[in-house]
């Protein structure tokens, strides 16, 4: 049996019939800029996110930038982040403060920012910049303890931006992911639980000023033609990805819904045996949290003899993240080591999970797991 990581022809063939005339239509209109699909999906998902408002954007590095630019453009800024974060958290924050100064905070069990770490160097270092960001990044689709994390940006005067790309629909405690900070900002990739069919972003806030300046931003600027009132940049949503995007917003409860079954099932507290092997350890779901499981990661202390397992029984597998920001080139000057963000990336294997696995496959995945003997 071939157990495939996703599947997004199968959300495809949910939402084609629904999608296909609606593009020949913009095709007749030719709307392709900022259509009337984008606001419907930018209504759709502020809803959905519980927020006021929310702005789509080109891709999720770029949401991570004008975020970013709509908090804050001075010189003296501390930006905090976690260790273990894709690159892209930090590359597009530095792209709109490139004179800021980065600190990475090591990461918890539950693969979260520390908070105990964070406290700490918050209280060690704020005094010494007239601003400081929290980037809580909420991996896997699990949520960082935003009661806590707010409290701790309250108590020192931070702005909280929330990295919420990989948490389309996760909440701590009944409150969604992105509505917490002063701004958040989601990637739309393809891969994403909320993905389009091709690169897409939203960001999503509760202050006003924050938006008025972002509506400006993604569009060099401007929200009225050949009236530019900020320098901003060409960093908007495609109509044609709006409509594909729009269409799957009915589907995305249903759909996190059944990768916390397939999680379920993993672990074994159904009828089924699941994931038993002393060799291979499961994520934690921090107390709080309701997760949606963009990956569901693993740890074995032999990757290589554990994914060659997996080779060998036809399920594909993947690594979130293999190299911590601290060892890139361009970043190793940044504070460090974070002990438990570079002891997981060495041990993490992320397995199959997407709304369409059957039930079949993933007793498979268990069954292969469980013969797993390092």
């Amino acid at each position: 049996m071939k157990i495939a990581f996703n599947n997004l022809n199968a959300q495809w063939q949910i939402i084609k019939d629904k999608v296909m005339p609606q593009i020949e239509q913009l095709f007749e209109r030719s709307n392709f800029i900022l259509g009337d699909a984008v606001g419907e999906f930018e209504d759709m998902f502020k809803s959905y996110s519980e927020c006021e408002y929310a702005v789509g954007v080109s891709n999720g590095t770029d949401a991570l930038k004008l975020a970013t630019q709509a908090l804050t453009e001075r010189y003296s800024t501390l930006v905090l982040i976690p260790a273990n974060t894709f690159v892209a958290t930090i590359i597009g924050i530095e792209q709109a403060l490139p004179r800021a100064d980065f600190i990475l905070v090591d990461c918890d069990d539950s693969f979260q920012m520390n908070l105990d770490d964070l406290h700490k160097i918050i209280k060690a270092n704020r005094n010494f910049y007239s601003e400081a960001i929290i980037v809580p990044v909420h991996l896997y689709g699990y949520m960082c303890n935003m009661n806590r994390l707010m409290d701790i940006a309250d108590e020192y005067d931070c702005l909280v931006l929330e990295d919420a790309s990989q948490a389309h629909g996760a909440q701590w405690d009944g409150q969604p992911a992105g509505s917490f900070g002063d701004v958040a900002a989601f990637s739309l990739y393809p891969g994403k639980n909320l993905g389009a069919a091709g690169d897409a972003g939203i960001v999503t806030t509760n202050r006003q000023d924050i938006y008025e300046k972002l509506i400006r931003l993604r569009n060099v600027g401007s929200v009225e033609k050949y009236v530019h009132e900020i320098r901003g940049g060409n960093h908007r949503l495609d109509t044609l990805q709006a409509i594909i995007l729009k269409e799957k917003m009915p589907y995305i409860e249903d759909w996190n819904a059944s990768r916390r079954l397939i999680v379920h099932s993993y672990q074994g507290c159904g009828s089924d045996r699941g994931i038993d092997n002393e060799l291979v350890r499961l994520p934690m779901t921090p107390d709080g949290c309701c997760p949606v499981h963009h990956v569901y990661p693993v740890m074995v202390d032999d990757r290589e003899s554990f994914t060659n397992h997996l080779d060998e029984h036809g399920i594909q597998w993947g690594l979130h993240y293999p190299t911590c920001i601290e060892e890139m080139p361009m970043y190793k000057h940044l504070i460090g080591p974070n002990k438990q963000a570079l002891e997981f990336s060495s041990q993490m294997v992320s397995l199959p999970i997407h709304p369409f696995m059957s039930e079949e496959e993933v007793a498979y995945v268990c069954d292969a797991i469980n013969k797993y003997k390092g």
